[in-house]
């Protein structure tokens, strides 16, 4: 804007010495022509900009922590009259580890619409809020800020890496523990003493690292998989790392999950995941707010139901521990 007001100015001098060297009516109308030429490039500007519309585009199968996430944005302006420049900053809010970050741009307007193609990359789990910070065009001689009304707001979920998975162990606490469903349809729970060698499912035994039997029985949640959103930051994140390849590889095997999440406050969330959409829902939920801080004091053990159970602790690359 500077530069075109330097611009500007350098023209009026010109007019301003032309009526100088030419004192007549055609030195006056060209020096009159020069002081009323920001005040029509206003008026004629200021329709569209007061008109101009930003839209925020998100991809709708969202993202994943620490890779690029494509954003779009969708400048329009109905009444389709060029400006000098627009300009606007997009700022990315992600709502479960606070980090912040913006990024401004600015061009020209000349068809009345245009698309801005971006991306943001978050290095945190969480649901990243895209909106528009500030929404401003200028006149055609580009003197003039002209503010707009705020573009739009969206939500994407950055989701966390996928972890180890399957590769983790889990922990049969013994007795009469839920079922799950096996590749094959039928059901499978953990193996008991006295259980016949036939019955065992090998290749989910395999997958899961302790033994698995089919069952006739009808059963509700295949898997349990417990954990608390607490630790250190680099710390969290590898335990939902963890999580999310867990679960995706349980849900791949059909097997339903129950998942328990212990809150920073010892509260703890219930969770039903049977399909992809569960998951989604799950993480999207526990990425819209940030976790709450753990008390000094410490809690009592995660007590966790008989069964097929997971258990995530704090440690940067340990296993699934019981």
């Amino acid at each position: 804007m500077v530069l075109c007001w330097l611009r500007y100015g350098m023209g009026l001098c010109g007019a301003a010495l032309f009526y100088v060297l030419f004192p007549g009516w055609l030195g006056g109308y060209v020096l009159a022509l020069a002081l009323l030429l920001p005040l029509f490039s206003l008026a004629l500007s200021l329709p569209t900009a007061l008109s101009l519309r930003g839209e925020i585009l998100l991809p709708p199968e969202g993202g994943r922590r620490g890779m690029p996430c494509p954003v779009r944005v969708h400048l329009k302006a109905p009444w389709g009259l060029p400006l000098a420049r627009v300009a606007f900053q997009l700022e990315y809010q992600n709502l479960f580890s606070g980090q912040k970050g913006r990024e401004s741009h600015s061009f020209p307007l000349a068809r009345g619409e245009e698309w801005v193609e971006s991306a943001f990359t978050s290095q945190s789990f969480g649901v990243v809020q895209c909106r528009l910070r500030y929404f401003r065009g200028y006149d055609l001689l580009g003197l003039f800020p002209i503010f707009s009304r705020k573009g739009g707001e969206e939500r994407v979920l950055c989701r966390p890496m996928e972890g180890e998975g399957l590769g983790m162990r889990g922990h049969d606490h013994g007795g009469e523990g839920e079922e799950g469903k096996s590749p094959t349809g039928g059901e499978v729970r953990p193996y008991r003493p006295g259980d016949s060698l036939r019955s065992i499912h090998w290749k989910n035994s395999a997958r899961l690292q302790t033994l698995l039997v089919r069952s006739e029985g009808g059963g509700h949640a295949g898997a349990v998989v417990a954990f608390d959103l607490r630790g250190t930051p680099e710390g969290l994140q590898n335990k939902l790392d963890r999580a999310f390849g867990l679960l995706t590889e349980l849900l791949k095997q059909e097997i339903s999950c129950q998942v328990l999440v212990r809150q920073g406050g010892g509260e703890i969330d219930r969770f039903l995941a049977e399909n992809q959409g569960d998951l989604q829902k799950l993480f999207w939920t526990l990425g819209e707010k940030k976790p709450a801080p753990a008390p000094q004091e410490g809690s009592g053990p995660f007590e966790l139901p008989e069964g097929l159970c997971f258990w995530l602790g704090d440690e940067e690359k340990g296993e699934v521990q019981p």
